[in-house]
């Protein structure tokens, strides 16, 4: 079946690997990872090896509460990532200028392309400035 879809065995061979790593991936790794590193030795209990653990997961966001949840969305994950890609995307928009050398479409398309990366940023600072202000209203409410 493979043979019709790939021409060399190059690629056939690429694509035996990677089907190999997601095969290893889904059913292999996940097994190791169940997998106990010792016994209870000494302990006189056979088959109870492993239900006395205290698994303790630490809590990824810096305050408990749902402001402390959006204040880590936003300023720790929304901003950084947005403005980078907000960044990425005017320079994107001025290379397109540079290289339209002055053909109407390809200059409309660097106009449009600059038009979204602007409104773009505006949003993510709209997101900033609002999650502040509800951050700031609910702070003062409690007081």
């Amino acid at each position: 079946m493979f043979n019709i879809m790939f021409k060399s065995a190059k690629t056939r061979n690429i694509f035996n690997g990677f089907m190999l790593v997601i095969v290893l991936t889904i059913f292999i790794f996940p097994l190791l990872s169940f997998a106990q590193e010792g016994g209870n030795e000494g302990s006189g209990e056979a088959g109870n090896s492993g239900t006395n653990m205290n698994i303790k997961i630490e809590n990824p966001f810096k305050q408990d509460t749902i402001k402390g949840l959006i204040e880590t969305i936003v300023n720790d994950i929304l901003m950084p990532i947005g403005g980078v890609i907000a960044v990425l995307m005017i320079m994107y928009a001025g290379f397109l200028y540079v290289t339209a050398q002055g053909d109407p479409g390809q200059i409309t398309k660097a106009h449009d392309a600059l038009k979204w990366a602007v409104i773009g940023a505006a949003i993510l600072l709209g997101a900033w400035v609002i999650s502040t202000a509800i951050s700031t209203t609910v702070d003062q409410l409690r007081k």
